[in-house]
C-alpha cells in the first residue's frame, strides 16, 4: 500500500492499530458476498443446502479476499477522512 496518495498527498498510514477496524468492514464485506454466493448457488443444485456450495463460496471468498482487503481500508479510511478543508 502506499504511504501517500499521489494525487492529493493524503497520508495513508496510520498510527498502529489504526486499520484494526478494517478487519471488522472486511468481515462484513466477506459475510455479505458469502450469503449472495450461497443464494445464487443453491439455484443450481436440487436441495436447498447442499454441502458442494460450501466449496464455491470458499472459492469465492478466497478469489476476492485480495479486492475486499484494499476495499476495506478504503472504506476504512473514508469514514474517518475530513471534509471541511
Amino acid at each position: 500500500m502506499n504511504t501517500y496518495c499521489s494525487h492529493c498527498n493524503y497520508k495513508f498510514e496510520k498510527e498502529p492499530g489504526y486499520f484494526f477496524g478494517a478487519m471488522f468492514v472486511n468481515y462484513a464485506i466477506t459475510v455479505g458476498q458469502a450469503l449472495i454466493t450461497f443464494f445464487i448457488a443453491s439455484r443450481f443444485f436440487d436441495k436447498f443446502f447442499d454441502a458442494r456450495i460450501l466449496f464455491i463460496i470458499g472459492f469465492v471468498i478466497l478469489a476476492l479476499s485480495f479486492f475486499n482487503i484494499r476495499l476495506s481500508r478504503m472504506i476504512w479510511i473514508y469514514a474517518f477522512k475530513n471534509y471541511s478543508k
